[in-house]
């Protein structure tokens, strides 16, 4: 289930909403349903570069993400 940020067009808050299936997001503040979705950039982890080593650390859980350095 995704997460969207939205901007209110009623009381113009931002918000990031867990969208399931076809509801209807309201607004978290006011309860309007004139939403706007806006544009987010996606998460994504990127290999450290701090130590000189270009390749992504190896990890113990064997993505090679780092989350339990070997």
């Amino acid at each position: 289930m995704p997460i969207y940020e939205y901007v209110c067009q009623e009381c113009h808050q931002e918000q990031e909403q867990l969208v399931r299936g076809n509801i209807t997001p309201r607004c978290e503040v006011c309860g309007s349903d004139q939403l706007r979705k806006l544009l987010s950039v996606p998460a994504a982890h990127s290999p450290s570069t701090d130590s000189g080593n270009p390749g992504p650390p190896a990890g113990s859980c064997g993505s090679g993400c780092g989350c339990f350095p070997g």
